[in-house]
């Protein structure tokens, strides 16, 4: 019997005027699949968030997209977080 992968993961944190969404990825498909959905959003709302990839292993095939804001004095990474989410299909974020 194969062995089942794990599902996308996020983690979001706030604070005052600062926003940050860390998606982990268990897949080189969930990576792409991270990337896609990240370029997407980036398009739709205009926006250029810190994007940090950190790997978890050798053949970078798990690890996590941390997406930041500093400064979100109007609270713009809201909907773009959102979006990312519901394009990842990610049913629950850890906060």
């Amino acid at each position: 019997m194969g062995k089942k992968e794990a599902c996308i993961e996020a983690y979001h944190e706030m604070e005052e005027r600062y926003a940050m969404l860390e998606i982990r990825f268990f897949s080189d498909e969930q990576k792409s699949q991270i990337k896609k959905a990240l370029a997407d959003a980036i398009k739709k709302y205009e926006l250029s968030p810190e994007i940090v990839v950190e790997y978890d292993d050798d053949d970078n095939t798990h690890g996590m997209y941390i997406i930041e804001f500093h400064d979100d004095y109007d609270r713009e990474s809201g909907n773009f977080f959102e979006k990312l989410i519901k394009d990842l299909n990610i049913g629950k974020c850890v906060i």
